[in-house]
């Protein structure tokens, strides 16, 4: 004897459990996206005050890195495999060329382990590396390149996310009177 109800049943069960899964995928991915980035995607916010940031030296130990001083800093994060970023090292050295007192450049990653990526790209500036989290959302850092520049009262004055492209350049250069090379090529350093 057939049962009428079968073939509803077992087609209208499958539908549910799949709706089901694909909730449960949903939240899941939601979850872990919010495990790996914890700081918002927010630009530094001009006008905010930040007195230190704290992370580690390259060589690996515990640093804090005062903003407070006698000059302006240059604060460029970057990420070690960010394409943009690797094309904008011409400017940052350009940048660290034409500081001569006048103002600080600070390199700073959430990465670590950069004593090898730096020396590799002949790198001999300031830096630090892990920076924490705290750091990052008090300076709205998530996307790589992203340079801030900050006074020597620890005030930002200025931000810019991306490479020195156009209007960044432009500004760069208007602000510290200098002139930028552009971007490099991309090439192979690994």
């Amino acid at each position: 004897m057939r049962t009428w109800y079968r073939p509803v049943i077992i087609p209208t069960l499958t539908f549910a459990l799949l709706a089901l899964s694909a909730t449960v995928n949903v939240l899941q991915a939601q979850r872990i996206r919010a495990l790996i980035s914890p700081v918002p995607n927010t630009p530094a916010v001009i006008g905010h005050t930040v007195s230190a940031i704290q992370g580690y030296g390259t060589t690996g130990q515990g640093l804090e890195i005062a903003l407070k001083g006698s000059v302006p800093t240059i604060l460029y994060f970057f990420s070690p495999t960010c394409t943009w970023c690797e094309r904008n090292w011409s400017n940052v050295r350009a940048l660290h060329s034409a500081a001569k007192g006048r103002y600080r450049i600070l390199l700073a990653s959430s990465s670590r382990g950069l004593d090898a990526f730096m020396q590799e790209r002949g790198l001999t500036m300031n830096a630090i590396e892990g920076i924490s989290d705290s750091t990052r959302r008090d300076l709205g850092l998530s996307a790589t390149p992203h340079t801030i520049v900050i006074s020597a009262e620890g005030l930002v004055t200025h931000a810019w996310t991306g490479a020195f492209t156009d209007r960044p350049k432009q500004q760069l250069e208007q602000l510290l009177n200098i002139s930028l090379p552009g971007l490099d090529q991309l090439q192979n350093h690994k």
